[in-house]
């Protein structure tokens, strides 16, 4: 499951609906305490499948409304890519769900800013959100000083490896730069492919790749720094990361070549992975979801590691933060108060969440401060050491930032189109960089960055 699709293809297709200044002010007069806990609670949700839509109505929605008598809780399932247009038209009609769920930040803010969500801060503090969410996550939800949204879905991109393999070759992960294009090279003169990789079904899915780089080479700081414009996207430590990644395209580390990079789709590269024709790959902790499916035939066994630092002064453990989703309650909510319960209901208790995030992996995955006892023994012991290693990690301020949920959308579709540029020699690291910070700056000239909260290491 890869959520951040959604939020890909949309902006592929055609970016977001303006909500316009006419409909700030008057929808405050909606929000306050809504209908006492009582009534009927809309939301809209992205998940996609039988499997886990069934799960949701039969192990939390009825639960929930078991749980609080007389409030009625209605959910449609709306097609992810979909999503943000239809929450947008819907509420320009003085519509939409008492629950707003939106692709991330930059959506969120947008939001805010015309005033379509309630404050969240009697709530939390009625329902301890302080105390049981990973402090970033409140910092993140934040604006002004006000509480609007809660961090959902938390994602990250971690290196999977072909645990058989590495150790018929008598390898470990790689923990460096130097461990990583040394095993890199031998790997490839025995023909087999360091990183299974490929956008073929996916061309936006590049950005992923300047998102590690930028966070390895780069570091958490420097893109603090730049998110928060103190310094250009131009700066060679930028230009230096996306050289880098260049550099391995180019010798056939991803994918095995710069064509099959570009042309391979993700069963394909999945089975490369699993058949151990490659040994590595780096994606999304929503892998972690159907990553064994592709080690059936094989009988290989499979396993993830951090991503390696690529330049000395980058912490060990490092993870970006990824978002899902943010929720909120719509400002015109009439039971902003039942709205505000199933919010809690859904992120905020540690065992319920824990049990959710076993039986339908990356879906439900809340910001908690979890540990590897918390999950249930029907978990795969090594999922739940990436959730509570994430989670533990980031909770020390040891994150960084994924493109989808940090960026703007101008900025990301950006990186995503004029990457792919730099692979194919159209235009060289310096001049996407710098096309990024003209980008950005406009982005950030109009308001449309989202929070940037600052690293642990800052």
């Amino acid at each position: 499951m890869y959520t951040e699709i959604s939020r890909r293809q949309f902006l592929a297709v055609g970016g977001k609906v303006a909500l316009g200044a006419g409909l700030a002010g008057p929808l405050l007069a909606g929000c306050g305490g809504g209908g006492g806990g009582s009534g009927q609670v809309t939301y809209w949700s992205n998940l996609e499948g039988a499997g886990p839509q069934d799960y949701f109505k039969k192990n939390i929605e009825k639960p929930f409304e078991k749980a609080n008598q007389g409030t009625d809780l209605k959910v449609t399932f709306q097609p992810p890519a979909e999503m943000d247009r239809l929450v947008r038209t819907a509420l320009q009609g003085g519509e939409g769900p008492d629950i707003i769920m939106t692709p991330g930040p930059a959506y969120a803010q947008e939001y805010i800013d015309a005033n379509l969500f309630a404050e969240l801060d009697e709530y939390s503090d009625q329902y301890k959100w302080d105390d049981k969410l990973l402090g970033w996550a409140i910092d993140l939800g934040r604006y002004e000083d006000k509480l609007y949204a809660i961090p959902y879905q938390l994602q990250t991109m971690l290196l999977y490896y072909n645990k058989t393999l590495l150790e018929d070759k008598g390898m470990q992960p790689p923990r460096s730069r130097d461990e990583l294009e040394s095993m890199a090279e031998e790997l490839q003169g025995q023909g087999i492919t360091p990183f299974a990789a490929g956008i073929g079904d996916d061309p936006a899915a590049i950005e992923w790749f300047p998102t590690v780089f930028w966070n390895h080479y780069s570091g958490p700081d420097a893109l603090y720094q730049a998110l928060t414009g103190e310094i250009p996207f131009s700066d060679p430590v930028f230009v230096e990361a996306i050289a880098l990644f260049d550099t391995y395209v180019q010798k056939g580390w991803f994918g095995g070549s710069r064509e099959r990079f570009f042309s391979n789709g993700f069963d394909a590269l999945h089975a490369d992975l699993g058949d151990g024709k490659a040994a590595m790959n780096i994606e999304g902790s929503w892998f972690l979801a159907d990553i064994g499916d592709f080690f059936k035939d094989s009988g290989d066994a499979w396993d993830w590691a951090p991503l390696p630092p690529l330049r000395s002064g980058i912490p060990a453990e490092l993870y970006e933060l990824g978002l899902g989703s943010t929720l909120s309650v719509n400002a015109r909510a009439q039971d902003a108060e039942g709205a505000a319960a199933f919010i809690d209901y859904l992120v905020a208790d540690k065992k319920r969440a824990a049990e959710w995030m076993a039986a339908v992996p990356a879906a439900f995955n809340a910001p908690l401060p979890f540990t590897e006892s918390d999950f249930p023994a029907s978990m795969d012991n090594r999922v739940a050491r990436q959730l509570a290693s994430l989670s533990q990690a980031t909770d020390k301020g040891n994150f960084g930032y994924t493109a989808w949920t940090f960026w703007p959308s101008k900025s990301d579709v950006y990186i995503q189109e004029e990457m792919q540029k730099v692979l194919t020699g159209d235009i060289t690291p310096a001049e996407f960089c710098s096309g990024l910070d003209e980008t950005f700056t406009k982005d950030r000239k109009e308001g449309a960055v989202p929070k940037i909260i600052k690293p642990g290491s800052s």
